[in-house]
């Protein structure tokens, strides 16, 4: 802490929260879950609406500036644009975004805009319905593609279409992402695959890779070039296929890693801070919001940040073994 801010022990600043209101999802992608799904929290269990926003409260005046808003899959949360609405109110929370796998979002997507949310993220990892079957274990792409067109005509901008590349799965379809930006005003960003709960077998089995070497490809191929970021300030490194009405990123945990520039922090749906993705740890700060108490909520904070590890071990065969939907994507 310095001056009123969070500062992790590397000092680092803490300026984004990743919110999760559920793990519960419609999808049961084959590197995040296994088809029957996994334990899943009693209802009675997770944060309720005034305890998020409390949390975002005490977070916000500690200098956290972006929310985004998670599960689990967060549509399936009960009147979801009630909560998204208390948190657009909040003073200094001055970036609010979701995250979704766009299934159900197209009957969402007026009473999203209403609430304040202006900014997507959607998981997609492939362009293909056989794939996206085969992925997800549900025929589900043209409901996601239809919540996609939705959200795009009501003006939220930008949309960030997340995919994961997996090798010998889906690597090759990267020419096709770039080719739908030319015309798209979207954003693909490729993401590697992480050794998180199912991850990890994945990438034990073959799926890693390596996104960097890949990258530099696709520079040459396509003469991708260089560009500011838009809204999110994250971890990719953004490119444009030239005259394009989109953009491509490359978030890179494992090929090169940006562990120094990490700002962000994670609270699971039960109340758990988590200070790092790489790291099975967390403060529980569930008791201090139920009962109210500001200064402990705090307090969990605070020791979140002096425990922020400083690197990943993944790269040496480290893994996370909470499962990314209990942990927030």
């Amino acid at each position: 802490m310095a001056d009123g801010r969070l500062i992790d022990r590397c000092g680092r600043p803490i300026r984004s929260l990743r919110v999760s209101v559920t793990d519960r999802c419609n999808l049961r992608c084959r590197y995040c879950m296994p088809a029957e799904g996994v334990p899943l929290a009693p209802k009675s269990s997770l944060l309720d609406f005034e305890g998020i926003t409390r949390a975002v409260r005490v977070a916000a005046s500690l200098g956290v500036t972006r929310i985004r808003v998670t599960g689990g899959e967060p549509l399936l949360r009960r009147d979801l644009p009630e909560l998204l609405a208390m948190l657009a109110r909040e003073p200094g929370v001055t970036d609010l975004s979701l995250t979704t796998n766009a299934v159900l979002l197209e009957r969402h997507v007026e009473a999203l805009r209403d609430s304040g949310v202006r900014r997507l993220n959607v998981s997609l990892d492939s362009l293909r319905p056989d794939r996206f079957e085969q992925m997800t274990r549900m025929a589900a792409l043209e409901d996601a593609w239809r919540g996609i067109r939705a959200a795009s005509a009501a003006g939220f901008d930008p949309i960030k279409i997340n995919s994961v590349v997996l090798a010998g799965f889906n690597d090759d379809e990267l020419d096709e992402w770039v080719e739908l930006t030319r015309e798209a005003n979207v954003v693909v960003r490729f993401l590697e695959l992480m050794p998180i709960g199912e991850g990890a077998e994945a990438r034990r089995l073959g799926g890693y890779c390596d996104l960097t070497q890949r990258r530099e490809e696709l520079v040459k191929r396509f003469a991708l070039e260089a560009v500011p970021g838009p809204g999110g300030n994250g971890p990719a490194v953004y490119l444009r296929a030239p005259g394009a009405a989109g953009l491509i990123g490359f978030i890179t945990p494992l090929s090169n890693p940006y562990c120094d520039r990490c700002t962000r922090f994670r609270l699971t749906s039960t109340g758990g801070v988590r200070p790092c993705l790489a790291q099975d740890l967390e403060i529980s700060i569930a008791d201090a919001v139920r009962a109210g108490d500001d200064a402990a909520i705090a307090a969990g904070f605070r020791e979140a940040a002096a425990l922020k590890a400083d690197g990943h071990a993944w790269r040496a065969g480290g893994v996370t073994e909470t499962s990314m939907s209990t942990l927030g994507g």
